[in-house]
């Protein structure tokens, strides 16, 4: 077992569900970084960038703010 499973099976029982719910609770709906999620989920800073990319959570909490940004410049371009 590895030092991220351990984290990931603690949280889990802490939580009473699966850890890729409770980060995206944590990084999308609440807008907390690695460093403040973290230290909420009683993890290393690494451990929660680690599950972040596992989970491909970045992409979902920008991808829609991308989305804007271009809807926003074209609206600016065409006025």
């Amino acid at each position: 077992m590895t030092e991220y499973d351990s984290y990931r099976e603690k949280i889990e029982r802490r939580h009473d569900k699966a850890l890729v719910e409770v980060m995206k609770d944590l990084y999308i709906k609440d807008n907390l970084g690695p460093s403040v999620g973290a230290k909420q989920l009683g993890m290393p800073r690494q451990a929660f960038v680690h599950f972040v990319q596992e989970y491909g959570l970045k992409q979902l909490k920008f991808g829609d703010y991308k989305k804007k940004v271009m809807i926003l410049s074209k609206r600016q371009m065409a006025r």
